[in-house]
């Protein structure tokens, strides 16, 4: 039956279903009565939207996850989260391998899709490495959150304390932006501790799993050799080349380092005289930085976002749809993917014919599918805006409607790039604004080059070829 399945399905269709199937369980649970506080049954609506922003890592919710959800319900959307995070393919082959069964192809070109850049053949370390790393930097944010909160006697309980350091810990890591607190972290606005440790765990998490362990190898050879055996070294060279960071780990470091540094700028100077005014330089250019942190895919936010300037919106709003990199627990078109056109812009500018990046030449098709992903992106949010705007302000007044755009547009952007931030727009949508947006988070989370792929069982070869002519562009 599994093979049959395989056969008839792409890996990448496989990886889509499995986040559907998730969604699908999360939200019968959470429509249980014991999933709430009150013991009533949430509309079905409400749990789908929960489930399905969970399993995607969005963070948007209608309800407030502390105060309305039961210890079961927010344990049932830590565990979406955390599926959503790491992929259901990755649990799927550990368990596959655990039973001492042999991984699929099917499953390790799953994985191999979901994580990596390139193909490997070391998929079974891929994945030890992703869940070593996963679970290492969740349980180090939460002892480093558990141990400021119980010394600030945060809360009652050494319990409390632990279990909110946990999802807390596992929410930023998997950029999902829930909280357990009803305005998220306003309350740690002046706490540097609190948003160091949640900003590391963002970006760590953001980075991408292959990035990861592609920074891990080479720190590990180029500073920790000399500690090795002459001859360790010599059979460590015979079995592979020297590692070195590939151009995909060069283009997401830099680009994630000059969009953080812009984001921090950027908010400093547009919002000192605004949400920034009360508070001192310090404290203003800490909330920049986490500004630009959670902007692209984390959702968490220590200012009202509702009271924010129309240029720093834009602002967020961009970053969000940039988002995180490939392989990672977040969302949007993807760093690499923005640093790829970006270059390859001013690589046309200059008249040079192949786009050259650290000493690389990159390939004309990762140059296409980075073109492919924005322009689908950017349909989806048109799109969706315009839907939504039609449904959620049908009736009102051209000024009420003019009014609305901004905080319909920012929920959007917010949606797909799977961050969690909103104006406030979320809880008051209608049945059919809340269904729209949960498929955006769908789609912003899958991908709209995964959706493409999964359309595509395979690529067609061309038997033939039409005369060129020139289109007149610009």
């Amino acid at each position: 039956m599994k093979r049959h399945i395989h056969r008839l399905l792409h890996p990448t269709q496989i990886v889509i279903l499995s986040f559907a199937l998730t969604i699908l369980i999360g939200t019968a649970l959470l429509s249980l009565p014991f999933a709430t506080r009150t013991g009533e049954r949430m509309p079905l609506v409400d749990a789908f939207f929960t489930a399905t922003s969970a399993t995607c890592v969005t963070g948007l919710s209608v309800v407030d996850t502390g105060t309305t959800f039961s210890t079961f319900g927010q344990l049932v959307i830590l565990a979406c989260i955390q599926i959503g995070g790491l992929g259901l393919m990755t649990f799927t082959t550990v368990f596959v391998v655990a039973l001492g069964r042999r991984v699929a192809i099917a499953d390790r070109v799953a994985v191999q899709e979901s994580f990596s850049h390139t193909p490997t053949g070391q998929v079974g370390k891929l994945i030890k490495y992703i869940f070593v790393a996963t679970f290492t930097v969740e349980a180090a944010g939460a002892a480093l959150l558990a141990i400021h909160w119980e010394r600030a006697g945060r809360f009652d309980t050494l319990g409390e304390t632990v279990y909110s350091a946990i999802f807390h810990s596992v929410s930023a890591f998997c950029n999902a932006g829930f909280s357990l607190h009803a305005d998220s972290l306003v309350g740690y606005h002046d706490d540097p501790y609190v948003l160091a440790v949640m900003s590391l765990l963002i970006i760590i998490g953001g980075l991408g799993f292959l990035v990861g362990l592609d920074v891990k190898e080479y720190v590990q050879y180029r500073f920790f050799r000399h500690l090795w055996s002459w001859g360790a070294r010599r059979r460590a060279e015979k079995i592979r080349d020297r590692p070195r960071l590939s151009v995909h780990t060069k283009l997401v470091l830099v680009t994630t380092a000059a969009l953080l540094l812009i984001g921090t700028v950027s908010y400093y100077l547009l919002e000192r005289e605004g949400l920034f005014a009360n508070m001192s330089p310090g404290t203003a250019w800490l909330n920049a930085f986490f500004c630009s942190v959670t902007a692209r895919t984390a959702g968490f936010n220590t200012i009202d976002y509702a009271g924010m300037g129309g240029a720093a919106l834009l602002c967020t709003m961009v970053l969000m749809f940039i988002g995180a990199s490939p392989g990672s627990t977040g969302g949007g078109i993807k760093t690499s993917t923005f640093a790829v056109l970006i270059a390859f812009s001013i690589s046309r500018w200059r008249g040079l014919p192949h786009l050259n990046a650290f000493n690389r030449t990159v390939r004309q098709g990762s140059i296409d599918r980075a073109g492919g992903v924005v322009i689908s992106a950017l349909v989806l949010v048109i799109l969706a805006s315009s839907v939504l705007m039609t449904t959620e302000t049908y009736g009102l007044s051209s000024g009420e409607s003019q009014n609305s755009f901004l905080g319909v547009a920012f929920e959007t952007v917010s949606a797909f790039g799977t961050v969690g931030l909103s104006m406030g727009q979320t809880p008051r949508l209608g049945v059919p604004g809340k269904l729209l947006i949960a498929v955006v988070m769908f789609l912003g989370r899958v991908g709209p080059l995964s959706l493409a792929l999964a359309v595509s069982r395979r690529s067609r070869r061309a038997h033939y070829r039409y005369a060129e002519e020139n289109i007149m562009v610009g």
